[in-house]
């Protein structure tokens, strides 16, 4: 085992530890919930956030998928699309309206 020949003085000892020092730690704010964080980290409650939102999306593909097995239902035209729809609810102009008393 090696022994240093000779003594470290106290000013070079304090010249190495000059940067040894504790740092201020940076904290952010979250601006989704104002939570105090590090900064490129998580909170826990973004990470539950985001595991609801997944799961809703999920929930909601697989609603999709299921409609899109299901059989369309036919519908009956009664009339082509191009021809004009007259409403009963208006007398037309046509046709004179009975004033009878």
């Amino acid at each position: 085992m090696s022994v240093p020949k000779f003594r470290n003085s106290r000013s070079r000892v304090r010249r190495r530890r000059a940067h040894h020092a504790l740092k201020p730690v940076r904290v952010a704010v979250d601006e989704e919930t104002g939570e105090l964080k590090l900064p490129h980290h998580v909170t826990p409650s973004t990470v539950a956030k985001v595991k609801t939102d997944k799961l809703t999306k999920e929930i909601a593909t697989e609603m999709d998928k299921k409609e899109a097995e299901k059989p369309i239902k036919e519908v009956k035209a009664e009339a082509p699309a191009d021809a004009p729809v007259e409403t009963p609810a208006e007398p037309s102009e046509k046709e004179p309206a009975n004033e009878e008393a």
